[in-house]
């Protein structure tokens, strides 16, 4: 018997490192690692429990990975397919964009809480969405290299499962890698996906699953000072904002084995304005329809400029640091300013003044009724959607 069991047990020290692997600690221990790791300063990927850690699967770790957009591989390529959702969509002033070098793809940014409080980014839409119905989530490889407060900030990451370009879409948590360069991709699986609109979530909804993954239109990555949906979506206590810089490697699927997808950027390119297979908005939306918004379009861009909202934005800063007393001596600071950064002469820093002012002006009148048609068109597609018996969307 003593022979027996020590057979057994010189049998048991030289299991292969892999299957030892797939007898980690449960769940639960992989999350507490996690935190651990994040309060020394460093992160490891948190989504890691992705797939069952015992029996016949293997570790999301272990799986096969499919780069769809390998930023480290094509950073100028993969980096056009994406494009800039900021806080400037709700009013706010943040600001953020993918910037790709000889080094790779950069997502850079200034995240502001004034108005706002988080930066985003996301593919451009898919004319051939991306079947991911073999795959078990989604990985994201990305290292935050301008400092290693990960855990003082939100990390999301989107799915589109529908080709509208609402605010609709299913969101989880992720996490990159500290400046370090230490921990692994973050492996978010399906089931930790859940229906949002906004910040909020869509009670009711089902998680995501892989079958549901067949049509994808889109990809989304977010820094918000907003908590996940899950959680309530509550602003975090010690958020950090100000400027950040994360080095993006790649985003992609994960899964048994290797998920097929078209080759790079022939997804997003027949999906751009100013490709020969895009559909302008009068073929897709009707004659009529597309005709209004083609009018509107130009008037949405006056309304809500970007430009303007960043200038009173920073005359309310100036009024709320005692800097300025009112909003008119704000404007006139600016305009000094503008003055001397430009070298204008008093006449032609008073005729800028002047035509800022009327277009702000203009911008004010205009935007009243535009407003009032925006609510009376949701107010109305709220009441149509509760005659249908339909559950209504949680407020933005």
């Amino acid at each position: 018997m003593l022979s027996q069991a020590l057979v057994i047990a010189s049998a048991t020290a030289f299991v292969a490192p892999r299957n030892a692997l797939r007898r980690t600690p449960p769940l639960h221990s992989a999350a507490a690692d996690w935190r651990k790791t994040c309060d020394a300063g460093g992160v490891v990927s948190f989504f890691d429990y992705g797939v069952r850690l015992g029996g016949e699967e293997a570790p999301a770790r272990e799986q096969e990975r499919t780069p769809i957009f390998p930023f480290d591989a094509a950073p100028e390529a993969t980096a056009a397919l994406w494009e800039r959702i900021d806080d400037v969509v709700m009013g706010g002033v943040s600001s953020s964009k993918i910037v790709a070098g000889d080094s790779g793809a950069e997502w850079r940014g200034i995240v502001r809480t004034d108005g706002g409080g988080f930066c985003g980014t996301r593919t451009s839409a898919l004319d051939a969405p991306l079947d991911l119905s073999k795959a078990k989530g989604v990985y994201v490889d990305a290292v935050l290299t301008s400092d290693a407060d990960i855990a003082r900030r939100a990390w999301k990451l989107t799915l589109r499962t529908g080709a509208s370009r609402s605010e609709v879409v299913y969101s989880a948590e992720w996490a990159p890698c500290g400046p370090d360069g230490k921990g692994e991709p973050s492996f978010v699986p399906f089931s930790a996906f859940r229906l949002v609109r906004g910040p909020r979530i869509v009670e009711g909804a089902p998680p995501l699953n892989a079958s549901a993954c067949e049509k994808v239109f889109g990809f989304g990555l977010t820094l918000s000072r907003f908590g996940p949906a899950a959680k309530g979506g509550g602003p975090l206590e010690d958020f950090r904002d100000g400027p950040f810089v994360v080095k993006l490697n790649a985003v992609g699927a994960y899964g048994p084995e290797l998920v097929k997808v078209p080759a790079l950027g022939k997804s997003g390119d027949a999906s751009r304005p100013n490709s020969a297979q895009y559909k302008s908005p009068m073929k897709t939306n009707g004659l009529v329809l597309g005709l209004v918004l083609t009018l509107l379009r130009p008037l949405a861009n006056l309304v809500f400029s970007e430009e303007a909202r960043r200038r009173g934005q920073a005359r309310r800063t100036l009024v709320k640091g005692n800097k300025c007393a009112s909003g008119w001596q704000a404007r006139l600071y600016g305009q000094r300013v503008v003055k001397r950064m430009r070298g204008l002469g008093a006449g032609a820093a008073l005729t800028e003044g002047l035509a800022q002012f009327a277009k702000d002006a203009l911008v004010f009148v205009l935007a009243l009724p535009l407003r009032f048609a925006f609510k009376a068109v949701f107010g109305t597609v709220r009441i149509v959607r509760r005659l249908r018996g339909k559950r209504a969307m949680p407020a933005l």
